[in-house]
């Protein structure tokens, strides 16, 4: 019997708290089906009771789970929160401290409860401590008292925060406060260098030659240099937080911050942008600006950079070197005008009045030939046959000389005829070096300015290749290309030697190539050359025909 009544009751334990009261409905309604009334309501009575008291004893049981977890997880708490719970007597004596804080002191906790706290700290800092605990409890208020101090672990110093506040106690024992320490050594490091950082930039900022700003997302200021206040004439404070259109014309500002807000969108440098702007006093500056921007911890753009440079007088003396320049290139094509009519001056004068004299100089040998005869007057008549000699040599030079001032075929028959001559010429006098002349396209209708450029362009760079190349072979090609909509109708020249070459990072010599690229430059056109030691010089000339021969027209 009794186990039977131990086995139902660990049945009983066994089930639910719905299925034991559904139980006792199911023993309610048996109880009204018995046979023998009071003995069932008796038994019935006992059941319920101790199904009562099982119910109790289980919900008991749960209570106490409960309530061991949540002790446990408040120690889990208590011991492993990231910062360290410490209660102190009135005198720093340690009473209790969780396990983060043993670890912050660098000691077991068993070692460290009972002795004071003043022993872990920094030396210097043990009065500090004490001024502190002081403090702590002598408050009234709910508010906790803040310190820093420093606190001595391994041999080093750590920063640490210290939050108390004092605890009400009861009769006959001592008063005590509860303590929270936090390690701020890595924010201390943190706002040391930002402080370090913030210092170095506000140094640079003071210090650089530059107009240098920062902006943020907005495009507002949050730093400008000195220079930069200057530029606009208030004071650093008071550029901060403003945006371009509170210092610049609407126009420029407009311009401004859409290449601003390029760079933040595009996340990528700017580098040497010229803009113009307006300083205090409404003059304008040439300013070449450099932006980047700048990136948070969150590797999101944070702001941007800027920096620009005054250069201003930079750009004045560019353009007055390109004046200067200009009116140079006009003065070395007048030059060259003025050469040519000097020399078709000379030529015609040499032609005429020297070349009269000495074909009468060889009529007058001849004539004293004849006349004296040579067995007559041998000895005259050797003179007059030198003189007759002499004199056709002269010819000889001068229509050489001729060539040189004045081509003639260039006025007779036009540039190809006189090219093809000067080819055949220089053949003549360096008969080692092979010479091949190309000319496509109609050549003959140029104006005279550019027939004359060209021939002297082409005997100059053979004059050239015979003085210096050591050349064994050179091709002069010159090419007329039709105009197109992308490039207008312009000449080709290309003269290539396969001599020695040159270093193309050395600076051209002698007046030979110089007189070239010149004649090329005042003429409109292009000159480029290349070379390397060993491998020959190519030239490659392209003059504009368009404008040739609208001044052709005008004239």
């Amino acid at each position: 019997m009794a186990d039977d009544e131990r086995q139902r009751s660990d049945d009983h334990v066994a089930l639910s708290k719905s299925q034991l009261l559904d139980k006792i409905d199911q023993l309610q309604v048996d109880s009204k089906t018995s046979l023998d009334q009071s003995k069932t309501h008796l038994l019935h009575e006992l059941q319920i009771h101790q199904i009562e008291l099982e119910m109790q004893n289980r919900e008991m049981r749960e209570a106490q789970q409960r309530l061991e977890e949540a002790r446990d997880r408040y120690a889990d708490l208590y011991d492993f929160a990231p910062m360290g719970y410490l209660t102190l007597e009135e005198t720093g004596r340690i009473l209790e401290i969780n396990l983060t804080g043993a670890a912050m002191l660098g000691d077991e906790r068993a070692n460290i409860i009972g002795t004071p706290f003043s022993a872990r700290l920094a030396l210097n800092d043990s009065q500090l401590f004490f001024l502190y605990l002081n403090r702590v409890f002598r408050s009234t208020g709910t508010s906790n008292i803040v310190t820093e101090l420093k606190i001595q672990r391994g041999g080093v110093e750590h920063d640490v925060r210290l939050e108390s506040a004092p605890m009400t106690g009861t009769a006959g024992q001592s008063r005590t406060c509860r303590m929270v320490m936090t390690d701020i050594s890595e924010q201390k490091r943190t706002t040391g260098a930002l402080q370090q950082t913030r210092s170095a930039q506000e140094a640079l900022l003071n210090t650089i030659p530059a107009m240098t700003y920062f902006k943020d997302t907005d495009l507002r200021f949050t730093a400008v240099s000195q220079v930069f206040a200057d530029f606009f004439g208030r004071p650093a404070a008071d550029i901060l937080g403003k945006t371009s259109f509170d210092l610049t014309p609407r126009e420029q500002a407009e311009v401004f911050q859409r290449i601003d807000r390029s760079v933040l969108l595009s996340g990528k440098p700017l580098r040497n942008r010229e803009r113009t702007v307006s300083d205090a006093r409404g003059n304008l500056f040439f300013l070449s600006t450099s932006l980047a921007p700048y990136f948070g911890p969150d590797g999101k753009t944070a702001g941007l950079v800027g920096v620009s440079v005054d250069v201003t007088a930079i750009r004045e003396a560019e353009q007055r070197s390109q004046d200067l320049l200009r009116q140079n290139r006009l003065l070395t094509q007048r030059l060259f005008s003025l050469q040519e009519s000097e020399r078709r001056h000379l030529a015609r004068e040499l032609h005429d009045e020297l070349g009269q004299w000495l074909t009468a100089i060889q009529a007058e040998a001849g004539a004293i030939c004849s006349s004296s005869g040579a067995e007559r007057e041998p000895e005259i008549y050797a003179n007059a046959q030198a003189i007759g000699k002499s004199a056709t040599e002269v010819q000889s030079v001068i229509r050489r000389i001729l060539r040189r001032l004045r081509p003639s075929l260039l006025d007779e028959l036009g540039l190809t005829e006189s090219l093809q001559e000067l080819a055949i010429q220089w053949r003549q006098h360096h008969p080692k070096i092979v010479c091949d002349l190309e000319l496509d396209g109609n050549l003959d209708d140029l104006p005279e300015s550019l027939n004359i450029t060209l021939y002297r362009i082409v005997q100059e760079a053979l004059t050239n290749i015979a003085n210096h190349a050591q050349a064994s072979h050179v091709k002069v090609w010159l090419r007329r290309v039709p105009g197109e909509a992308s490039a207008p109708e312009h000449l080709l020249l290309t003269v290539q030697d396969d001599g020695k070459g040159m270093d193309p990072r050395l600076p051209l010599k002698g007046l030979g190539m110089l007189g070239i690229r010149e004649r090329v430059i005042t003429s409109g056109g292009e000159f480029m050359s290349h070379s390397a030691p060993g491998q020959g010089v190519c030239i490659d000339i392209r003059l504009p025909v368009a404008q040739e021969m609208i001044e052709r027209r005008k004239t």
